[in-house]
């Protein structure tokens, strides 16, 4: 029984590996913002991606310089940035609507007052609650942190050829 516990993290991993055409975000020191793209694979210790988009460039960062290589998992929805942003946007247009229905009503019938204040809290309220659920329902992409991969190399010397070998864990 302990031996399926031993042996699943490691067939996780394994799932986990990077190959050509992967799309990967990496982290480095060399750039500002994440860099987005196609895994092209390992040169020496250069790891080389092409950058998504129309002004789309061939990356190479030096193994050292990579702080972080993630693989997409796909597009994912309950996301808090996108659910707490709709249901802000939600809030503000539920407290106009509510404090504008408030003056309407109060404007067709002249013997009734109504609260401004409670009237564009309730409609706050529930135009949170409508901007969260659609904000909920949005999908972002969700990342997956790898290692590295290893290599196995040749550098020719002056003097012949050194063989090169490097891992990570």
């Amino acid at each position: 029984m302990t031996a399926l516990f031993v042996l699943a993290p490691s067939t996780t991993a394994h799932a986990q590996t990077l190959s050509p055409g992967t799309r990967v975000r990496v982290h480095s020191s060399q750039v500002v913002a994440p860099i987005t793209g196609s895994y092209q694979g390992m040169r020496r210790d250069t790891v080389i991606v092409i950058e998504d988009g129309l002004g789309a460039r061939v990356w190479t960062f030096t193994s050292p310089a990579v702080d972080r290589i993630e693989i997409s998992a796909g597009m994912k929805p309950g996301n808090r940035g996108p659910t707490l942003r709709w249901a802000l946007v939600g809030a503000g247009v539920g407290a106009a609507a509510g404090w504008l229905v408030a003056l309407i009503a109060e404007a067709a019938t002249s013997n009734q007052q109504y609260n401004d204040v409670l009237s564009a809290a309730v409609g706050a309220g529930a135009g949170a609650a409508f901007g969260a659920v659609y904000g909920y329902r949005v999908l972002e992409e969700h990342w997956t942190t790898v290692p590295l991969p290893g290599r196995v190399g040749l550098i020719p010397t002056r003097n012949g050829i050194r063989v090169g070998f490097s891992t990570s864990f």
